[in-house]
């Protein structure tokens, strides 16, 4: 059950940070990236084993590069633009950040 849960954080974070990215420019993009840093500290939090959070961070993923290509009516989310390019960099290097920090301050 903490596997299902912790893809389906994953896909809600990678969804609602694909869809906030390109919101207001400067702004939706570090609010994206906090939210997927954020998100993925939560499920560390949470599920308090990093396996959990290596599947969140694969969910966030697959829901990014997905949002990334093209769809079947040629529809695309994530743009090949500046705000896009740093969106899927910065994002996979905070997914990196946030897998690699403690979990705690308090321990």
């Amino acid at each position: 059950m903490k596997t299902f849960k912790s893809i389906v954080l994953g896909l809600l974070i990678g969804f609602s940070a694909t869809l906030l990215h390109n919101v207001f420019p400067p702004f939706g993009l570090i609010g994206s990236l906090v939210l997927t840093f954020l998100g993925i500290r939560v499920a560390g939090q949470i599920f308090l084993l990093r396996r959990y959070q290596v599947l969140t961070a694969l969910a966030w993923l697959f829901i990014v590069i997905r949002a990334g290509s093209m769809g079947f009516a040629d529809e695309i989310l994530i743009y090949g633009n500046s705000t896009g390019n740093i969106f899927l960099l910065g994002g996979f290097l905070v997914i990196i950040l946030g897998l690699l920090t403690k979990k705690s301050f308090s321990r």
